[in-house]
């Protein structure tokens, strides 16, 4: 083993998705965070490598859609149509600060590193801080500064500019974060019902110019395809298109009701998709048509959505639920394996989010992986290691994350935040704005104004 290696020996390992290695070896160096071997077990332990008896080691998920500064409305309003739900939202969001934002933030990263994602791609409001709370606990993300309108200032006790400086400023944040591997930039447009055909229009052509990605809502529930069809005559993903949109590195959440011609756009190389099932059975969005987007060759990745709509960022409940509902909605226990929906979890989420990471384990890639424990009583009797992983397995199985190298859960702790602290914060975070929220005369769960 080279000097600042790790080196984890008797595993069992699964490489990529289909590929299962019963006593296994993977080693990467510490420092540059490149895999420099993964095959079959080379020998005994050495002093200072890691036993990995009772431990399956998977790529690290990437969360393919998320808000996570909405860590602080987990379970606040549930139960609600999707369009009051919203309006919940906002009125939460509009007391948040740049400070309440971080803590959310955070406690987001200690959810999501603890259940195996290292990496996530994230619609919210993002500054130099918050991008730099991102490095510093070690993860990486695809952060998109998320605009309404021009004039519609997003989140006004965090950033008092409008949508228009914050179009304007997201190349200047793109710059600051360019050294950074684990950062990544990209334009935030929340929906088409929210931004206006000319904002899209200019975003999609700032994006080609400065060749930065976009993010945005598309096609979320029946509603709003029907209300779009009303006032413009096309689809929201038509809407995009025809202003450009379809011409840029796009990723978009949700797409659960396409129509006749949206499918070919969807298909492009330059397009993704997140499926987020567990959200959008939540709110009642309805269920995504995922088989027909595999068989066309879209791009997908895996999300959870925001806790506020889902109410967990484990990626694992996501995995098992979106496989098994396609094969109800259809009656066929062929049409979607857990192989593929833990490939979008991993290998697709990589593609779209473009944050360094293959979400494969290979000789050459990033050294993003995670450790779970196969000896309890959930792993008992381990037939089929893959079994596990797509079936059976939860973020309480994670015991240790490593991400470019760096061991960021060890034994079931996060070693780049102080958890407590974080948790802490959070609550005293919440009981402010949920006592400002009564004093202005609404109950939790119940928009102002």
């Amino acid at each position: 083993m080279s000097t600042g290696n790790t080196r984890i020996v008797g595993a069992a390992i699964v490489p990529r998705a289909g590929n299962v290695i019963l006593d296994g070896e993977i080693e990467f160096s510490s420092s540059h965070g490149v895999i420099e071997y993964v095959g079959p077990r080379r020998g005994d332990l050495r002093p200072g490598d890691i036993n990995g008896a009772g431990r399956l080691i998977i790529a690290g998920f990437t969360n393919g859609h998320t808000h996570s500064a909405m860590t602080l409305l987990r379970g606040y309003s549930d139960d609600v149509p999707l369009h009051i739900w919203l309006g919940h939202m906002r009125a939460f969001e509009l007391r948040m600060t740049a400070q309440d934002m971080r803590a959310g933030l955070r406690l987001a990263m200690v959810e999501m590193l603890r259940s195996g994602t290292t990496s996530f791609i994230d619609m919210f409001h993002w500054d130099s801080t918050l991008l730099g709370a991102v490095s510093e606990a070690g993860m990486r993300v695809s952060a998109a500064p998320t605009v309404f309108g021009y004039d519609s200032v997003g989140f006004p006790l965090a950033y008092e500019q409008p949508g228009s400086v914050v179009v304007d400023q997201t190349p200047e944040l793109a710059a600051e974060f360019a050294g950074d591997p684990l950062i990544h930039l990209t334009y935030g447009l929340h929906a088409p019902y929210t931004c206006s055909p000319e904002l899209i229009a200019d975003v999609a052509k700032r994006a080609k110019q400065r060749q930065l990605g976009v993010q945005i809502h598309l096609s979320e529930t029946r509603r709003e395809v029907e209300q779009s069809l009303a006032q413009h005559g096309v689809s929201p993903i038509r809407l995009v298109a025809d202003r450009g949109l379809f011409d840029t590195e796009l990723h978009i959440a949700h797409a659960v009701h396409p129509i006749e011609g949206d499918l070919e756009l969807l298909a492009r190389d330059n397009v993704s998709i997140a499926h987020n099932p567990v959200s959008n059975l939540k709110l009642g969005a309805g269920i995504a048509p995922v088989t027909q987007y595999r068989d066309a060759n879209v791009t997908i990745a895996l999300g959870t959505d925001s806790v506020a709509s889902n109410n967990t960022l484990d990626l694992f409940e996501e995995l098992k639920t979106g496989a098994i509902l396609q094969r109800g909605l259809v009656g066929d226990p062929d049409a979607l394996s857990g192989e593929e929906v833990f490939g979008w979890a991993t290998e697709g989420g990589a593609r779209a989010a473009k944050t360094g990471s293959t979400g494969r384990l290979e000789v050459g890639a990033q050294a993003d992986l995670v450790m779970l424990d196969i000896t309890g009583t959930t792993a008992t009797p381990l037939h089929n290691p893959e079994s596990f992983l797509y079936y059976t397995a939860r973020g309480t199985d994670v015991t240790d994350v490593f991400v470019a190298g760096r061991q960021v859960v060890r034994a079931g702790v996060v070693t780049t935040m102080d958890e407590a602290q974080v948790r802490a914060d959070v609550r005293h975070r919440v009981e402010r704005i949920t006592g400002e929220l009564a004093a202005a005369g609404a109950a939790v769960g119940v928009p102002v104004g």
